[in-house]
């Protein structure tokens, strides 16, 4: 697909689509083992890391600005 004729692809990447399925299987990942902790502290700790891996994930499969 092209944006008005100018040739240049839109989409993502293969590189970012590896990433943001890397970050969304260890976002996971960490959501599912946050049970297993027995301190609130830890679990929120682990949710934090969770939560911050999927925000890396989102940025880094951002589509960059054609210029």
């Amino acid at each position: 697909m092209t944006d008005d004729g100018t040739g240049k692809r839109l989409g993502l990447s293969a590189a970012q689509i590896a990433k943001l399925v890397i970050g969304i299987v260890v976002f996971g990942l960490l959501l599912g083992v946050r049970a297993e902790f027995e301190h609130i502290w830890v679990r929120a700790a682990v949710a934090g890391c969770a939560w911050g891996t999927l925000g890396w994930a989102l940025l880094q499969a951002r589509k960059k600005k054609v210029q």
